[in-house]
């Protein structure tokens, strides 16, 4: 037993005597249990002896009792290890006992009030049986000691052998002493283990609090970052729902030109530009007052008058309410970027050597939907002249040219407008459909030229001119022109006006022949790929290819798409050449790590059919779709954007990128670049054919490179023939290169 003792008791009794313990000790919490029979019960043997001894038989049989009981109790612990019986059975003794003892010993008095012993079972109660309404604990002591008081008087009276004084008070002393050092230390161990409670809660909130300031701090910080980064690169306006300016940023007013005091309490008014149209404001203010953002460019006017462009977002912001406070507008400014696209369109629309509007501008005035005709002009035997007076005086020739039939065209008030298409070929687009009036007007300009010739050097140069007329469809209007003046110039005459019997019969005949011949090359898996490597202009490497179709005919011979595209297209073949191209491009370059592109019409894209073929194969080969660039040509016939986005978004999502071929050649698809996401953009070869010699097409590039370079995109020349032409791209910063100077299309990958 004192062995026990020792082990079981040293480290907590140490532990209570410091007053560093913690009650969440299960050791502590058994030994609070386990400690009363321990020690109290060979006391009570102790003291049933002496009360025993000094004749109070009745007494030593109290004492005696919780004995007993406690060893029963203890050694019922030993084999089933149930704290709990032990923990109720010395609470009910502890509780009762003591006022037996003094009930037996004559009352209060006599008994030297030992049932303060009693107090320790509420005590315990309240310390382990917290769930079970620990206070009913005391109420019974309470009770007890009610009992007690009622029946002491009796208990004097009836007592048979008083206690002596000194014993009396002995025992009295030792009730009391023992009973406050208990409750002493009890009450020293409750206080430190709340102190200790009290420190760990303080500990932790020191904690969260330390925690919550760096991300606090952290935040400031970042807040700070962004509100520097919104300063220096956007400009940022705060205003009331009624459009009062109730904040504008540093760059607002550096751009504006105003003043702090001249923006704040005004309305943007004073930045219109009066190009906007009222409909734009319009719809601005009717999508922000639904709670929606509203997005689009607009054109601004600085207090100096001058112009500048921005990319304007506007937002709502709304209360706890849902309801709107104020507008916010977050603005990118892209003045210089609209300016380099004002001088690119500038240099894609002008004819470099006469100042005329050239094929790109007449292309794109072909785009509206309007009725025009079209005069296709040709000096006759302009070669001669320029291998008998040269090149340099040969331009000369052209230029006086347009001069002279643009002063004829404004003279007469012809409603026309002249362009330069190449060389000697000139063009004038008309707004008069009728045939009479066209005829009157380009005979009228002939007798003009015939009459007065060119005054040159000292020389007389007398021009004989050729003529063909259109009134086709806009589409057809320039190439059926081209063909009328073919014919007149084969059949010698002057002036020649289309009609469908210059070509009809042999176009019949040619596309007779070509269908038949597509159709049985499909059949015969004679419709093949070849391919034209891309050089990267940095490493001067190839990784790249692209995938052109060609049509090996019976005879064996490579037929270019230039032959049967077009008739493909007129006889409903074309979608099947493409899903040939999609599904032998994909089946080929699995096997290598080139990167590889295909080209696109707005028709595939737009076609089901094709869409739902091109995200099978997609889904067929997932790795190799991440090195697929899918290449769209005839951009600029775009005219649903949102189903074309759409369709970029779902190939981007598959790894896929998107380069736009034969940039440079329109407006549209200048206009429309970032919409298309694209990845490359494909240089004209007709720009790139010309860049060593042509001032303007070396600018137009350079245009085109810093452009892409400041959205991020690549470049790529096409036609690169020579040498010349490819350090000139070279010095440009052109990305990548392609063309017959690294390799003409193979059959057959490296």
């Amino acid at each position: 037993m004192t062995q026990i003792l020792k082990n079981y008791f040293t480290l907590p009794l140490t532990q209570i005597r410091t007053g560093k313990v913690d009650l969440q000790d299960e050791r502590i919490k058994k030994l609070s249990i386990i400690i009363i029979p321990l020690i109290i019960a060979p006391i009570s043997f102790f003291w049933a002896l002496v009360y025993y001894l000094s004749g109070e038989s009745l007494a030593a049989s109290v004492p005696l009792l919780y004995t007993v009981i406690s060893l029963l109790n203890l050694i019922h612990y030993k084999y089933t290890k149930n704290l709990l019986v032990v923990q109720k059975t010395q609470m009910f003794l502890i509780l009762f006992l003591p006022f037996l003892l003094m009930w037996a010993l004559g009352g209060f008095t006599q008994g030297s009030y030992v049932m303060i012993w009693s107090i320790f079972a509420p005590i315990g109660a309240l310390i382990h049986n917290k769930k079970e309404k620990p206070e009913q604990w005391l109420y019974l002591f309470i009770v007890l000691v009610i009992i007690s008081v009622v029946i002491d008087p009796m208990l004097i009276q009836t007592h048979p052998h008083p206690v002596p004084q000194l014993v009396q008070e002995t025992f009295f002393f030792l009730n009391i002493t023992a009973t406050m050092t208990g409750l002493y230390m009890l009450l020293k161990l409750f206080i430190y283990q709340k102190e200790k409670e009290a420190h760990t809660v303080l500990k932790e909130k020191n904690r969260e609090l330390l925690e919550y300031t760096r991300k606090l701090n952290n935040n400031i910080s970042y807040l700070e970052s962004y509100k520097k980064n919104i300063d220096t690169n956007l400009i940022v306006t705060r205003t009331t729902v009624d459009g009062k300016i109730t904040f504008a940023n540093q760059n607002f007013l550096n751009v504006s030109g105003y003043t702090k005091e001249e923006v704040i309490g005004n309305c943007h008014n004073i930045i219109r530009h009066p190009d906007n149209p009222d409909s734009l404001y319009k719809e601005m203010w009717e999508t922000i007052l639904a709670k929606k953002t509203w997005q689009g460019k607009l054109k601004n006017r600085a207090k100096d008058g001058s112009t500048y462009w921005v990319d304007s977002t506007i937002s709502p912001i709304l209360n706890k309410d849902d309801k709107i406070v104020e507008f916010i507008a977050i603005r990118h400014n892209i003045t210089t970027l609209i300016k380099q696209q004002e001088k690119l369109q500038k240099l894609l629309f002008t004819d470099s050597l006469t100042g005329l509007q050239n094929r790109n501008a007449l292309n794109n005035e072909l785009t509206k939907d309007q009725p025009f005709s079209v005069i296709l002009l040709n000096i006759d035997s302009f070669s001669e002249i320029n291998n008998l007076y040269g090149e340099k005086f040969g331009n000369e020739v052209l230029k006086q040219f347009a001069r002279r039939i643009q002063k004829m065209i404004n003279a007469n008030n012809m409603q026309c407008k002249l362009y330069r298409l190449a060389g000697d070929e000139f063009v004038i687009l008309s707004h008069h459909v009728e045939p009479e009036v066209v005829k009157k007007n380009i005979e009228a300009l002939m007798h003009y030229m015939d009459e007065t010739p060119l005054h040159i050097k000292d020389q007389d140069i007398a021009l004989n001119i050729s003529a063909g007329v259109s009134f086709e469809a806009n589409k057809v209007l320039l190439s059926t022109a081209d063909m009328a003046l073919k014919v007149a110039r084969r059949d010698a005459k002057r002036l020649l006006f289309y009609t469908e019997e210059l070509s009809l019969n042999q176009e019949y005949e040619n596309n007779l022949k070509w269908i038949k011949e597509i159709k049985d090359a499909i059949k015969e898996d004679r419709i093949t790929l070849f391919f034209q490597p891309i050089l990267d202009n940095q490493t001067h490497t190839i990784s790249k290819f692209e995938t052109l179709i060609r049509l090996i005919d019976k005879n064996g011979e490579v037929i270019t798409p230039y032959h049967f595209l077009e008739i493909a297209k007129k006889a409903k073949l074309y979608k099947q050449l493409t899903k040939i191209v999609l599904d032998k491009s994909f089946t080929i370059f699995k096997e290598n790590d080139y990167d590889f592109s295909i080209n696109l019409t707005i028709d595939d894209i737009l076609d089901k059919n094709i869409q739902s073929y091109i995200f099978e194969i997609l889904n067929k080969h997932p790795k190799t779709a991440k090195r697929a660039i899918f290449e769209i040509v005839e951009s600029e016939s775009i005219h649903n954007f949102e189903e074309i986005e759409n369709f970029i978004q779902k190939l981007k999502s598959y790894g896929c990128h998107i380069a736009i071929d034969d940039f440079g050649t329109g407006y549209s698809n200048f206009e429309h670049l970032m919409r298309l996401q694209a990845d490359f953009i494909k240089i004209d070869g007709s720009i790139i054919k010309e860049i060593v010699h042509d001032k303007r097409s070396e600018l137009i590039t350079s245009v085109i490179v810093a452009f892409a370079s400041k959205m991020g995109i690549k470049t790529i020349a096409e036609y690169v023939e020579n040498k010349e032409i490819h350090e000139k791209l070279l010095e440009l910063g052109v990305d990548k290169s392609q063309g017959y100077y690294f390799d003409k299309p193979q059959a057959d990958l490296p």
